[in-house]
């Protein structure tokens, strides 16, 4: 049986960029690593992502996320 956590495409630890849109244009440009998943909302996933240059986490839709290289 699969778990809530299973179906998150990405996992605790994930380093992953944020999709450039106009909602973060002010955005760190380094990577961004997986904090915490988040439960499943209406609009899907979400998570927690910390970059190393900002202070603060951001919460991000599973959308606005790629896996960084």
């Amino acid at each position: 049986m699969k778990t809530m956590a299973d179906l998150h495409k990405y996992q605790l630890g994930q380093r992953v960029r944020l999709v450039r849109t106009s909602r973060f244009s002010a955005t760190a440009n380094g990577p961004y690593e997986v904090t915490r998943q988040l439960p499943l909302e209406d609009s899907g996933f979400r998570y927690r992502v910390k970059s190393s240059s900002e202070q603060y986490e951001r919460v991000v839709g599973e959308e606005e996320l790629e896996r960084a290289v």
